[in-house]
């Protein structure tokens, strides 16, 4: 029986083991195969439907006789050539989604301009295919920091999208050219709640909390209207979007009554340019009304079905004007980051919430029952369960992949450097089953061959570079996949540093990579030295004494070896600050493509954005920066340090 359970599991893309971190092997539970099973649609209630759940499985792989997508590797395909793009054709007797995509994706650094292409139509084929393009050696360097923590004298509550253009043209001053952010998509803000940036409630449009009310054209003339937000501790979303929606709503009731000519058409065209976009906004203008999760509303409208009388049409006009008056400050964003010689970089989230539009609108690519997680690890030792549906590879493949095409486009059309969160999640994502716990999940495999290809053909059409997040437990296989596609590679030395914790050594970042010291889900450097995040797991509960005691332990060494480190590389750095310059001028002066800053270990800052695993524990993705945008720009230690790292990356290095 459990021969047949590992054999119907590995037809279904379900691995029956992996190797962790400790390069030991773990094999699946049978119960965690059952429960998977059952969520992909096998129909097994019990270990005995599996011999019959088995052989349908085989019969029906064996009727497909031609599967349902194929590549054609630079235009290449069984003899035929197909140009670059997409394509249905048929083949015996069934229709094929052809995906016809350079090997490499597009990285936009250097001398080397990417081929220039044109459209007929936005989803059809490019008339011409690109040149393979050539990647130039170009070293540079950017500023990591999420848009809601900046404030400043103009804006004391929480960042919008004018606070971040600020910070990057004070970046660009000093020589940076890549601004870094976390996802800024669709959220909940009212009720539901939910401010977590990954897990948004829509892959496909924005977060409107970003908006800069004062830019908005039709708000010209106006003051902001009093009583403002109460200034808090920490982001107080709900209030500043409160306040904001209470603007946007006037401005949009006013457009919709007086409009301009040039403003009417201009919103016209961001409708025909934005597919799915009226029913996004029925969509939340029916939770709106509702005030609770699509899976609490009554079953005609949680079934997908949505009428006029459901919901009120002023709201549905709110959420199409501000979702308009967002697009049009990102793309000036994104321009005006261009006109300095910048690139903005976004960020991809893997999940998204359970009760989002995308998962109400596409419910057949998600499956239930299942969240999206990681298995445990010497940091999370009971694993990590993210809590989000994850997608149906079989689903994605039958339906042509639109929507994760669709959601990356969404990305494309602002961003010249998508981050792919968890890019290992395109070869194979870990379940668990909502019934266990995060330890007894198991690995589901995805088309990943398929999903590089329009990858590539989606970097190509916008000229824009991919960077994978390809920390932790990731096979081998991803990372050549990564370099044969051109995708940047992530490196970070806080991460290096904790490889082996017996002899805590660190090699230097390689080019084709994005060297940074941490990442938003890790301790700020000053917080790594001291040890803080472990008592953080300790007090949380996710670490006990005897192993946080080995841990503390540990961390002395690897500081030490920082510490050495960092004495190459700069002068003084006995200091914790000076071991902070030591390694940044340590990857300032490394082969990687981009070197990024975290804004706030230029001060010390010793409290992070995000605890993993936690929710209502910690203050997650609320605390604002300590500085304001103005104090940032008139500190000199600041420019000094940066302004050496510009000089650092300036430098002609060895060829590696």
């Amino acid at each position: 029986m459990k021969r047949e359970l590992f054999r119907l599991a590995r037809l279904y893309g379900i691995q029956t083991s992996y190797v962790d971190m400790a390069k030991q092997r773990q094999e699946a539970h049978p119960e965690t195969l059952l429960l998977v099973l059952r969520a992909v649609g096998a129909q097994v209630n019990g270990f005995d439907d599996v011999p019959r759940a088995l052989r349908r499985r085989i019969e029906e792989l064996q009727e497909r006789r031609v599967e349902p997508v194929m590549i054609a590797w630079d235009g290449k395909l069984g003899g035929k050539k197909f140009e670059f793009g997409y394509h249905v054709v048929e083949m015996k007797g069934r229709e094929v989604f052809v995906i016809s995509a350079p090997v490499k994706a597009h990285f936009p650094f250097g001398k080397n301009k990417p081929h220039e292409v044109r459209t007929a139509q936005n989803n059809l084929p490019f008339d011409v295919a690109p040149q393979p393009f050539v990647f130039s050696r170009s070293r540079t360097w950017g500023i990591f920091a999420p848009i809601y923590a900046l404030h400043s004298k103009r804006n004391p509550y929480a960042g919008d999208l004018t606070d971040f253009d600020e910070l990057m043209d004070w970046l660009s001053a000093l020589g940076g050219t890549v601004g870094a952010t976390l996802p800024l998509l669709g959220a909940f803000l009212d009720e539901p709640f939910d401010a977590s940036p990954y897990s948004p409630a829509t892959r496909l449009f924005w977060n409107e909390f970003y908006v800069d009310i004062e830019r908005i054209p039709e708000f010209a003339g106006r003051s902001l209207p009093e009583p403002r937000p109460r200034k808090t501790k920490l982001v107080d979303y709900k209030a500043v979007m409160a306040y904001k929606r209470t603007i946007l709503e006037d401005l949009a009731r006013q457009f919709f009554t007086t409009a301009v000519p040039q403003r009417l058409e201009s919103f016209s065209r961001f409708i025909r340019n934005n597919e799915g976009i009226e029913d996004y906004a029925r969509f939340r203008a029916v939770m709106d009304r509702q005030r609770k999760p699509w899976t609490a509303w009554p079953d005609s409208l949680r079934g997908g079905s949505i009428d006029e009388t459901d919901y009120d049409a002023d709201t549905k006009n709110y959420h199409l004007y501000s979702q308009w008056v967002i697009q049009e400050q990102l793309q000036s964003l994104s321009e005006r980051a261009a006109k300095r010689g910048q690139l903005l970089y976004l960020d991809l989230p893997l999940g998204l919430s359970g009760t989002s539009y995308d998962v109400w609108r596409n419910r057949d690519f998600f499956v239930t029952g299942v969240a999206g997680g990681a298995p445990p690890d010497p940091v999370f030792t009971k694993g990590q369960n993210w809590g989000f549906p994850p997608m149906n590879p079989e689903a994605m493949r039958l339906n042509r992949y639109q929507y994760f095409i669709a959601f990356l486009r969404n990305h494309f059309r602002y961003a010249k450097l998508l981050r792919i969160d968890h890019v290992m999640g395109l070869y194979r994502l870990y379940w668990i089953p909502d019934t266990l716990t995060g330890d007894k999940g198991v690995y589901v495999t995805y088309p990943a061959e398929e999903l590089w290809a329009i990858l590539s053909v989606e970097s190509h059409r916008y000229g824009a570079g991919i960077v994978g997040e390809n920390l932790g437990t990731v096979p081998p296989a991803v990372n050549t996949a990564m370099s044969r596609h051109d995708i940047r590679q992530m490196y970070v030395v806080q991460y290096e540093i904790m490889g082996d914790p017996k002899r805590p050594t660190i090699r230097p970042p390689r080019a084709k990579s994005v060297a940074s010291i941490n990442t938003h889900d890790m301790s700020t450097f000053r917080a790594f030295l001291d040890g803080e995040d472990i008592d953080d797991r300790l007090d949380l509960g996710i670490l006990s004494k005897a192993p946080a005691k080995i841990e503390h332990k540990t961390r002395i060494k690897m500081k030490r070896a920082l510490a050495d480190l960092a004495r190459r590389y700069a002068r003084g750095a006995a200091s914790k600050m000076g071991t902070y310059y030591g390694v940044l001028r340590f990857l300032s002066e490394s082969m990687a493509d981009i070197v990024l800053v975290n804004l706030e270990d230029l001060w010390e800052e010793t409290l992070p954005q995000n605890v993993p695993t936690t929710s209502s524990e910690r203050p997650n993705w609320r605390r604002r920066m300590k500085l304001r945008l103005d104090q940032i720009r008139k500190m000199s230690e600041i420019a000094k340090v940066l302004s050496n790292v510009f000089a650092d990356r300036s430098r002609s290095v060895p060829v590696q």
